[in-house]
């Protein structure tokens, strides 16, 4: 399975996902200091996995990178090619889901507990982690230093390539519609960040809510994991999130939330996702992860 990428920290849910159900795979790292993402031939590759899904920038930006919710983003990552089908998944829920069911061993969502694993799956899918990423929490922001200075410069830098293609003649007709999408949403991004604060409070009472409901199905829980002694793709999908949180240094949203940090301790030491993430050549530094790398 080739898997496209942009740094690892855009990809880890699928990498996850592979080295769980012990997959190869082949993981090609797209350079986003070039916009390699932006080319119109891995443009065209990705939208092959589109299907009817809308196009994004229909909706306003609420921090969300939900394909579900926020349409289908044809400039993003990750991608993966199944080379025996000859097919294209785009979405991290939907390649999850795509490998569960055609390596079904060990199975993610069993049917003891499917309707809880969905629970999740949505809350962690629903999560505003773009919002987090861009604009940070507008009333505490602890975003280490260069990722402030990074996110600075990545909508001018991202709005000025897709000018190039649609400035670009030989750009096909087929591929222009979907720069114009990526360049609608850019503009809704640009105007939250910079006149809009309270969308990005909402977002973060949004994420607060999540992690409560988290927390109360961990203490029904009658085991280490969401659903009791099984591991499942909740766990999955809830390690990449956490993680994040704690990469921005957002520990003051669950610091109220014992049996969140108790389940941390247990799920960012899981051999395989911390194999699959901030241990995973060129992951996103952060001085949050020292003490966990120290473990």
């Amino acid at each position: 399975y080739p898997l496209c990428a942009l740094p690892p920290t855009t990809s880890e849910k699928v990498r996850c996902t592979l080295l769980i159900k012990g997959v190869d795979f082949i993981a090609y790292d797209v350079d986003i200091t070039t916009q390699e993402n932006y080319q119109p031939a891995y443009v065209a590759m990705r939208n092959l996995g589109r299907g009817t899904q809308s196009l994004v920038g229909e909706h306003a930006w609420t921090g969300s990178t939900s394909a579900d919710g926020m349409g289908f983003d044809p400039l993003v990552v990750p991608t993966l090619v199944d080379n025996l089908k000859m097919k294209v998944i785009v979405d991290s829920k939907k390649i999850m889901n795509y490998l569960d069911q055609e390596i079904p061993s060990p199975p993610l969502y069993p049917k003891v507990c499917t309707d809880m694993i969905l629970k999740h799956v949505k809350l962690v899918d629903d999560t505003p982690h773009a919002g987090l990423l861009y604009g940070g929490d507008p009333d505490n922001d602890t975003r280490p230093d260069f990722i402030k200075q990074f996110t600075d410069s990545l909508v001018p830098t991202q709005t000025a390539s897709l000018e190039f293609w649609l400035n670009d003649g030989n750009l096909s007709s087929e591929l222009r519609p979907l720069y114009q999408a990526k360049l609608k949403k850019l503009i809704m991004v640009k105007s939250t960040l910079e006149s809009k604060p309270e969308v990005l409070r909402n977002s973060m009472d949004l994420t607060k809510q999540f992690l409560a409901e988290l927390n109360a199905d961990l203490k029904l829980s009658e085991g280490p994991w969401i659903c009791g002694n099984t591991f499942t793709m909740a766990d999955i999908v809830w390690h990449v999130s956490l993680l994040r949180f704690l990469m921005f240094g957002c520990d003051y949203l669950y610091k109220d939330l014992p049996e969140v940090r108790s389940y941390m301790d247990r799920i960012l030491t899981h051999p395989e996702l911390k194999a699959a993430t901030y241990t995973w050549p060129g992951f996103l530094p952060s001085p949050y992860l020292a003490p966990l790398l120290q473990k």
